[in-house]
């Protein structure tokens, strides 16, 4: 795995101005290091233990040009990673950045590092998310132009036993997705995502080759519910994420919302996981979501244990 788009090379790598430290692009290889640091982060900010695994780096790093735009620093003294970074294009206006600190200190480098690359591949704003709270990053951030834009929740519930079974509307229909489903699920969640916070619609077979080449891609986790043969809304499950199951997508189309659809895939993937041994569900969320996904959430069960802040900075002024 080396990412999404191949970019122009860096000239950002190998700045002699990033404190004492050596200086390289990340590669597949470096997946438990990063899974090591980002754990002990999480553990620093919420004082608790992380529950991520490697395939929550995988997914990370599935859009990202690891060669161009991921930055490792190396302590040189004994090789151990001080910090990573990475830059996330959202098209070519925007990117975000994944700034991870062994030693708080390094924030300012490894924002600095994704800031020149930004300004060096011409895009118009960037994207910083980061742990909340965490004093360091919210110092660093604001002095260097940045403010804060928006929240997301990572929420979860831990089943004591499955829920009841799930009852849908008259003429709806619940069932497992096949591949032969894929064009319509993409298509369902594309008009469902429509009105979210920067949503940026990628082509279905750009969607696909992701969603197919992931080692945990596992079909028989994603539900659709239909109103006739048409497919009016849908949930992307991946197991073994997170001590658990993660929603990783759950959309309606806008003219089947209010039906509770949202919450009867949500209640058969709370089902479904208790029956195969995995009691724990999470998902992420905006804390401003336009369709009150978080009021949902919380009406199931679900509750707030992780918190990410955005922020932004305009690179044309």
């Amino acid at each position: 795995m080396s990412g999404g788009s191949t970019s122009a090379p860096s000239s950002v790598r190998g700045m002699s101005d990033v404190g004492t430290f050596t200086v390289r692009a990340c590669t597949p290889d470096d997946i438990p290091r990063v899974l090591a640091l980002a754990a002990a982060d999480e553990e620093r900010v919420m004082g608790r233990a992380s529950r991520i695994v490697e395939g929550d780096i995988r997914d990370w790093w599935e859009t990202v040009d690891l060669a161009a735009e991921s930055w490792l620093l190396l302590r040189p003294d004994d090789d151990t990673v001080a910090g990573v970074v990475w830059l996330d294009k959202q098209g070519d206006e925007l990117a975000v950045a994944f700034p991870i600190a062994a030693d708080q200190e390094v924030v300012t480098d490894l924002v600095d590092l994704v800031e020149r690359r930004a300004a060096e591949v011409g895009l118009q704003r960037l994207h910083v998310a980061v742990l909340s709270p965490d004093p360091e990053p919210e110092r660093v951030l604001p002095e260097k132009g940045f403010h804060e834009v928006r929240r997301f929740y990572e929420m979860a519930i831990e089943l004591e036993a499955p829920p009841p079974a799930v009852v849908l509307p008259d003429g709806f229909t619940l069932q497992a997705a096949t591949v032969e489903d894929a064009r319509a699920f993409h298509e369902t969640l594309e008009e469902a995502f429509e009105d979210h916070w920067e949503h940026h619609a990628q082509p279905f077979e750009q969607w696909w080759e992701r969603r197919s080449s992931d080692p945990d891609f596992d079909v028989s986790w994603w539900f659709t519910v239909r109103e006739g043969e048409r497919m009016v809304a849908a949930i992307r499950n991946i197991p073994a994420r997170n001590g658990g199951v993660y929603v990783a997508s759950l959309g309606v189309r806008r003219d089947r919302r209010g039906r509770g659809l949202a919450k009867a895939l949500l209640i058969h993937t709370f089902r479904r996981s208790f029956e195969a041994g995995f009691p724990r569900i999470t998902l992420g969320v905006d804390a401003t979501n336009p369709t009150g996904a978080t009021a949902l959430y919380r009406s199931v069960g679900m509750t707030s244990e992780l918190e990410t802040a955005v922020w932004e900075k305009s690179l044309t002024t």
